[in-house]
């Protein structure tokens, strides 16, 4: 079980919301924010919708390298799990500064698809000490707290034959033990932090039935 983590969030108080959606690939996470978007704009909201992180980033090397060997890349010193969740964090950051505040201010629904809690649950799937998370902690300080937190999840074999159902990803590298301490750290996440787990396992229809009286209160 990855160790709690109560993150030091600050309430945005701008007019618009922030819903924010992450959790393990396979997880039905990018489906229910998609439909979580149709159905705010379906009520009338002026949603706005951001995938993080940056194309930019995602096509660096040692992202790309940690992609395909989170443990073996980390293991053997070619990526420090600490220097990768501050060059996200940044990069999101960057993201939340220049656009997604000004949408906020403006009044817009923000739907984010991996907030600061992906790279977060990789830095606890690395049991790294209180210390290490420390160190992070005031760079979360300046994220604006979600309205709403939303965390899909399944089990670790689930997502990981999802994956592997896609045509583009038969031959997905990561192991079933990946999955499992990324479905761990993102229930613990949840668990910490007020987030709303979903789980997708029950199909799409009775996920977004579970969803939509908290969608109706933000």
């Amino acid at each position: 079980m990855s160790p709690e983590w109560r993150l030091p969030f600050r309430p945005h108080g701008l007019p618009g919301t922030l819903i924010s959606f992450d959790g393990v690939d396979g997880s039905g996470k990018t489906t229910t924010t998609r439909m979580t978007r149709a159905y705010l704009r379906a009520c009338g909201r002026t949603v706005r919708g951001f995938k993080l992180p940056s194309r930019e980033l995602k096509a660096s090397r040692w992202f790309r390298t940690y992609n395909v060997d989170p443990f073996g890349s980390v293991h053997v010193g070619e990526v420090d799990p600490l220097a990768m969740c501050c060059a996200v964090l940044g990069d999101r950051l960057m993201t939340v500064r220049t656009r997604i505040l000004p949408a906020l201010r403006a009044g817009r629904v923000v739907v984010v698809d991996r907030y600061l809690f992906t790279p977060l649950g990789e830095l606890l799937i690395h049991r790294v000490p209180a210390e290490t998370r420390a160190v992070v902690e005031p760079l979360i300080a300046c994220f604006p707290a979600p309205d709403l937190s939303v965390f899909t999840t399944v089990s670790a074999q689930e997502a990981s034959a999802r994956v592997r159902s896609r045509p583009a990803e038969r031959d997905d590298p990561l192991t079933l033990d990946v999955y499992e301490h990324r479905v761990d750290a993102f229930r613990q996440l949840a668990l910490s932090n007020g987030g709303l787990l979903l789980d997708t396992a029950l199909g799409q229809r009775r996920t977004f039935e579970e969803l939509m009286p908290h969608l109706a209160k933000t």
